[in-house]
């Protein structure tokens, strides 16, 4: 039998990790075993370990493919050449809003990532991962917010720490209880409500200091 091609063995990667999000969402992680996943994507325990070591490695390549892209993103606020770094916050987190409404495959994964089989679990490998990304978020959010006060846009004496807090803590809360009670939270409707409600939040600078 001909060898596997480069591309066939990366879509066949892809195709074991999506199948693992789709388990770990209706399985929940902790109760999901590689053999539910490789039943469910038609592929043998073997094909699943010659691509991943073990359930962990699957949960934080599912973090790398969907999660670090949108952490770029953040990053791109802060640097040195972009003038409005709060414009550019604000679009940032309408598209994260909106793809997690449009796009399945990021709508299943922010569900894993605030179910209690995440935040609660038992693996301390996979809670100090989620520990750290979360913290990295809080991290980048400042740091905008602090370049922000660079950029004249806020005022200089401004906590960027507690106004990071309370975006972060906003953002997380309505995507919580958006997954949890749909049929009292719509995303989609909200979207540009909470995006709006956080930057009114946000002091303007005096004239001075702009």
């Amino acid at each position: 039998m001909a060898r596997k091609t480069k591309e066939e063995a990366q879509e066949t990667r892809r195709h074991i990790m999506h199948t693992a999000l789709a388990q770990f969402c209706q399985r929940g992680l902790a109760q999901t075993r590689l053999s539910d996943i490789a039943q469910a994507a038609g592929v043998t325990r073997g094909a699943i370990y010659w691509h991943f070591a073990n359930k962990e490695q699957l949960f934080t390549e599912l973090w790398e493919e969907l999660c670090t892209p949108l952490a770029a993103q953040l990053r791109a606020c802060v640097q040195e050449q972009e003038s409005d770094p709060l414009g550019r916050l604000r679009e940032f987190l309408d598209a994260v809003l909106s793809n997690i409404v449009s796009e399945p495959v990021l709508h299943d994964m922010f569900r894993l990532l605030f179910s209690s089989d995440v935040q609660e679990s038992d693996n301390q490998d996979i809670r100090a991962y989620m520990s750290q990304h979360s913290a990295g978020f809080f991290s980048d959010l400042r740091a905008v917010l602090e370049h922000a006060k660079a950029c004249g846009q806020l005022p200089a004496e401004l906590d960027a720490a507690r106004y990071a807090t309370f975006m972060h803590c906003t953002i997380d809360g309505y995507i919580i209880n958006w997954l949890n009670f749909p049929e009292r939270v719509c995303l989609a409707r909200d979207r540009a409500f909470i995006l709006e409600t956080l930057f009114a939040a946000l002091p303007v600078p005096p004239r001075g200091d702009v």
